[in-house]
């Protein structure tokens, strides 16, 4: 959670930096149009166009994929909030795991955006990832969808 969102306040300030030879201060914060474009990207996160802007800001290093390593590095702050708040300890080398399941990319060591793209799990990803409530979501989902079938036979 944490890192998540100092590293989406990072990839804005990066991404508003003055042309060589200016002395313009970066902006620590996001301006009006990099929030609009970011709750854009969270409000519809299945839409391809939110898949890249998450996996630009999740592409650190500007590798164009990412690694167990980056994976393991997000999830962190997720897995922290998810113990600290009462919930079951949790492997997050399956957590990884299942990203890569989820993903099937083509090098089983890198996911690039193209994978994530063809396996239509990016929303997933950007939860788990970023929000400990997208990964409550993830991790409840055959409880939830039994819920939804419960609702619906009433």
């Amino acid at each position: 959670d944490a890192l998540f969102q100092e590293h989406v306040a990072t990839w804005h300030a990066r991404r508003g930096r003055p042309p060589s030879g200016h002395r313009k201060p970066r902006p620590t914060r996001m301006d009006f149009p990099c929030f609009l474009e970011f709750m854009l990207a969270w409000e519809d996160k299945k839409h391809p166009v939110s898949v890249a802007y998450f996996f630009r800001v999740l592409d650190r290093d500007k590798k164009h994929h990412l690694t167990s390593r980056d994976l393991h590095l997000f999830f962190r702050d997720v897995h922290q909030k998810w113990v600290e708040g009462g919930h079951y300890d949790l492997a997050m080398e399956d957590v990884k795991d299942e990203m890569y399941d989820m993903v099937s990319p083509k090098d089983k060591y890198r996911m690039t955006l193209q994978d994530i793209l063809d396996s239509k799990q990016g929303d997933t990803i950007v939860n788990i990832l970023s929000d400990i409530t997208g990964f409550w979501r993830y991790d409840s989902r055959e409880m939830l969808m039994q819920q939804e079938e419960q609702e619906e036979e009433l």
